[in-house]
């Protein structure tokens, strides 16, 4: 291992700078997951059952390319780190990706559908090359538990303003210029995206360049190849805490989907409203998301962060399944509503990255092995999965519920309390379940901290035991003492 001091504290600066880069990429994620049906339905005239397609189909293709990158980001030697140089490559294609994504190029037909499926895919292939180095990045800046939980509530205060700018601003934005300016409804949203695109590029860049010189580069403990997919797959799918954080990454993200994506429906359809009361929700998220973050970070230094999390995960879940019997009638209780169930995304965003930055310690301590861009690769393209699965699911449920654009408000009793469900009742059921497996999940600070220990007495050649943290350990047999 390199002559490091892994366990280290950061200053606040580059805590600060690093998690600008999650401000860029929740305004990539949100933007595209929050709107991309609504734009496709009601804007350039794809059916419901289509458009879910088009994301469902999109998405898949991460199956392929998060590994890929994930193994590359692995493998790099580059001089200016291992994850950073692709933050500095994926910038500036990811924004002007999103700006053609929701654009309409006057094509119709199969070439319409055509033209958003490959933009969705290079949509996700760019993110992806951003996504999963960053989010490496963070677990490769100190190896300290509560420095890393430290570091993510700083960024997830940032990844909501993030939200902010990926949903209440370009609402606010699009109501603005066409009931104030009278502009094009289509023109509007073209405005929107090329603002907040340059946004996302510019909070990517500043993470980029702020984080130059911290990349820890820890050599493995074991002498092993890297191309080997199916045997990388095989043993990070071994470790079950690892598990258990990829199946809550895919059913927060399901959860997440149906919830943001239906926002523009319910207050359109449900209470009669446009664009800038939805403006007014999503407001409601992203306050709602900062004074949990910033409560969150600090409560889950002095307890348990797998606690912090399932409580968080459940309370929300509770609200959302107490909302599909309590109608959500007016803009003030939607707001309402908007901010208390971001307890569980506040939660999730927090804690989830650092339940899976521990993962790497324990890979390293089975397997030899320090590999954060595959581990975040499966974790990434899980959530994603979840995300295409809900909006499929989304947008099968509108289509065959009778849903129809053109019809406008007269939507039939079907449509509206399908998307009513889709407010409350299925969010809620991917919410809690959310909680549960992590509720399974066997890491501890008590014995992670027993682990770390451990590990690094490994790591030094000297004499180590597993007592105390074996219920982390798939392979204890293999373990040398």
């Amino acid at each position: 291992m390199n002559e490091l001091n892994c366990d280290r504290k950061l200053s606040f600066a580059s805590k600060l700078g690093y998690s600008l880069g999650g401000t860029g990429d929740a305004i990539a994620y949100d933007f595209i997951g929050g709107f991309l049906l609504f734009f496709l339905t009601d804007l350039v005239g794809i059916s419901p059952a289509f458009a879910g397609t088009i994301t469902f189909i999109a998405i898949l293709w991460d199956a392929v390319t998060d590994p890929i990158i994930g193994m590359l980001s692995d493998k790099s030697k580059s001089k200016y780190g291992k994850k950073r140089p692709f933050l500095l490559g994926s910038a500036i294609p990811l924004a002007l990706i999103m700006i053609f994504l929701f654009s309409d190029p006057g094509l119709t037909g199969k070439a319409q559908m055509a033209y958003y499926l490959i933009f969705a895919l290079l949509f996700w292939t760019a993110y992806t090359t951003f996504n999963i180095p960053f989010f490496a990045l963070g677990g490769c800046l100190t190896t300290n538990a509560d420095e890393r939980t430290k570091i993510r509530s700083i960024a997830q205060v940032l990844n909501f303003v993030g939200v902010f700018c990926a949903s209440a601003l370009p609402t606010f934005i699009i109501g603005h210029l066409t009931e104030d300016y009278g502009m094009d409804e289509l023109a509007a949203w073209g405005v929107a995206v090329k603002i907040i695109a340059a946004i996302a590029a510019v909070t990517i860049l500043i993470s980029w360049r702020t984080t130059r010189g911290l990349e820890l580069i820890i050599e493995e403990t074991a002498d092993v190849s890297h191309d080997n997919l199916w045997r990388e797959i095989k043993e990070v799918m071994s470790i079950k805490p690892y598990r258990n954080v990829i199946a809550s990454n895919f059913l927060f993200y399901a959860c997440y989907c149906i919830t943001t994506s239906s926002v523009l429906y319910y207050v359109e359809y449900i209470l009669g409203m446009g664009e800038k009361q939805a403006s007014a929700v999503y407001t409601g998220v992203t306050a709602g998301g900062i004074i949990v973050a910033i409560a969150l970070g600090p409560l889950a230094v002095i307890f348990d962060k797998r606690t912090a999390y399932i409580l968080c995960a459940f309370i929300s879940g509770a609200i959302m399944l107490g909302a599909t019997f309590v109608p959500i009638a007016t803009l003030t209780a939607a707001i309402i509503y908007a901010i208390l169930i971001n307890i569980g995304s506040a939660g999730h965003w927090t804690l989830s990255y650092t339940l899976l930055y521990d993962i790497s310690e324990i890979d390293e301590f089975e397997n030899g092995r320090r590999r954060e861009g595959f581990l975040m690769a499966y974790f990434s393209f899980c959530g994603k999965l979840g995300s295409a699965i809900a909006s499929f699911l989304t947008g099968m449920l509108l289509e065959f519920s009778g849903y129809n654009a053109e019809l406008g408000m007269a939507q039939p009793d079907s449509a509206l309390t399908t998307i009513k469900h889709l407010f409350t009742l299925w969010p809620a059921l991917f919410g809690i379940a959310c909680g549960v497996v992590i509720l399974l999940s066997p890491v501890t600070r008590e014995r992670y901290n027993k682990l770390l220990a451990s590990l690094e007495l490994k790591r030094q050649g000297k004499a180590y035991t597993t007592d105390g943290f074996e219920k982390l350990l798939s392979k204890p047999s293999s373990i040398r003492h």
